[in-house]
């Protein structure tokens, strides 16, 4: 039986170009098996060292659960430092100290690292704002947005500030944000009711109320707007057009 094969093979030299293919795909198909073992093998060894903060918060968590909460707080102190005041391992430092109820401490972490970190990159005031409003410290919330230059601001953050001036009762900062906002662009409908809403919780219904009117002009389609109008013309004592924007709010008339 092994001759009439090797005759076959000898009068086929195609053979011998598919038996190296095959040979060189299983050859192929090894180097990557190793290549993917060894590249497992060092992200196991690499991850502590990369991620060495991520690490030691995970043994913080650990060590809190254990009650041992002056060694939680080194280690925490620890991930920081290891860091370099890295964003996602400050973060989520703050994040595991209002876990665990430790709100003023993850505030004065946040504020430490937005006075040593220049130039701030964009955006990390909000979200450190953000987590901390999340947990209900608003106030320190603001503060922490307060603490970088409203030049160095997005737009998103500074329509956060805004909405913690609003929230805050510091009605005329918020309505100055808002304006500010509008004046580069008119079209912004988030903030134009954002600023309609301000003089609402402001009782300047009188002001609010043409604002909102331009509002729903502007934007037919927008549902919260046309709310908002109908609640202001409630508010102003315009039962009859109140109840007709409610009525177009529910589609009975168009």
């Amino acid at each position: 039986m092994v001759k009439p094969v090797l005759k076959e093979h000898a009068d086929n030299p195609d053979m011998d170009e598919r038996t190296q293919a095959m040979d060189m795909q299983t050859r192929q198909k090894s180097i990557y098996a190793v290549l993917l073992v060894l590249s497992a093998a060092g992200m196991l060894f690499l991850y502590p060292a990369v991620n060495e903060p991520i690490v030691l918060l995970h043994r913080a968590k650990m060590l809190a659960k254990e009650g041992r909460s002056s060694e939680s707080d080194a280690m925490i102190v620890r991930a920081v430092n290891e860091g370099a005041h890295r964003p996602d391992a400050v973060l989520q430092a703050a994040k595991f100290l209002l876990e665990s109820g430790r709100g003023r401490q993850a505030s004065s972490l946040l504020e430490q690292t937005l006075s040593e970190t220049r130039p701030t990159p964009v955006g990390l005031a909000g979200q450190m704002a953000g987590l901390m409003d999340s947990y209900g410290y608003d106030d320190e919330a603001l503060a922490l947005m307060m603490r970088v230059k409203h030049e160095s601001l997005s737009r998103g953050e500074r329509m956060q500030l805004a909405d913690l001036f609003r929230r805050q009762q510091r009605y005329d900062q918020a309505l100055a944000e808002y304006e500010n906002l509008l004046a580069e662009d008119p079209m912004d409908a988030e903030a134009a009711l954002a600023r309609v809403e301000t003089l609402t919780w402001a009782r300047d219904m009188e002001a609010a109320l043409p604002l909102a009117r331009d509002l729903v002009r502007a934007h037919p389609d927008d549902r919260a707007a046309r709310l908002v109008l109908a609640r202001i013309l409630s508010w102003s004592g315009r039962i009859d057009e109140a109840e007709t924007e409610y009525r177009r709010l529910l589609g009975e008339e168009q």
